[in-house]
């Protein structure tokens, strides 16, 4: 599954910050910057609080302004990015969290969310500049983005997932930076969803599981039943019960966000590696 959200600097910089979606104890596998536009500001490895807090404000590392700031806007109507959030289906979770299978995460999952990311920023990264006194859009090719990489939901159910920070900023071929035009990412974002689960099929096939389809172009790893995967997943049947089966995305997704709440620590990795990997493999 794939969620998008527009951030603000304030948002981006509290949300992450207070989640320690990146910190100095975070590894490079927890948290990474990708995309040609990451390359081309010279940001790889892991994602730093100082460098990640000047861009969501409009700043590039080496202090150079490439988005006007209003006094009245103030970090709180600002868009500094584009959260872009891939979702393993609950299957894939489990086995790669609860019973120990990691190549599911480190392998599949990442595989199809960079292979998502390189059509995002292929076909949809543009901007608008402006050509003999008329404004056109341009496709830039190039993306600066925050990858950070977890494991549990806020209810510490298993939950493999991925939030992919775009920030708003391309580099256009005159060498300037300008403000990301996102109208292309929203309006394929269903597509785009449906590529990673397409790509995340594919690998977990490829490691010798056999799937299940779904409807809405979903699938699990095939052995699970309804049971296991619903008792591993205690916020969607929170939301399910206040709305019932029937609600809208939409009504889903907005009690989601007012329903939230402060994550703990995880599970403790030793329990994950203690109860072995359950024997799905074809």
């Amino acid at each position: 599954m794939l969620t998008t959200k527009v951030i603000t600097p304030r948002q981006g910089e509290s949300y992450y910050a207070k989640e320690n979606y990146y910190s100095a104890e975070e590894s490079v596998e927890q948290s990474e910057w990708i995309g040609q536009g990451a390359k081309k500001l010279g940001l790889k490895g892991q994602v730093t609080a100082k460098n990640f807090k000047k861009l969501l404000y409009g700043e590039l590392p080496n202090g150079t302004r490439f988005r006007k700031r209003k006094k009245e806007r103030a970090g709180y109507k600002e868009r500094a990015g584009l959260d872009c959030t891939f979702s393993a289906p609950k299957s894939v979770s489990i086995q790669a969290l609860v019973y120990g299978d990691k190549r599911l995460e480190e392998i599949a999952h990442r595989e199809a969310v960079r292979r998502t990311l390189e059509i995002v920023e292929r076909n949809y990264a543009t901007t608008r500049v402006m050509v003999e006194g008329k404004i056109q859009v341009i496709k830039t090719h190039n993306l600066v983005i925050g990858q950070f990489h977890h494991d549990t939901s806020r209810e510490l159910d298993p939950h493999l997932h991925t939030h992919c920070v775009i920030i708003n900023a391309t580099k256009a071929e005159n060498g300037k930076w300008y403000s990301l035009r996102t109208d292309d990412i929203f309006a394929n974002r269903k597509l785009l969803g449906m590529i990673y689960q397409n790509e995340l099929a594919l690998q977990v096939q490829k490691l010798g599981y056999e799937i299940e389809h779904k409807e809405h172009g979903q699938f699990e790893i095939k052995g699970f039943t309804q049971e296991q995967l619903e008792s591993f997943s205690k916020r969607r049947q929170q939301i399910k019960t206040q709305l019932g089966e029937e609600s809208t995305w939409k009504k889903r997704e907005k009690v989601w966000d007012k329903t939230r709440i402060a994550k703990e620590n995880p599970f403790p990795e030793a329990n994950f590696n203690n109860i072995g990997v359950l024997n799905l493999r074809s």
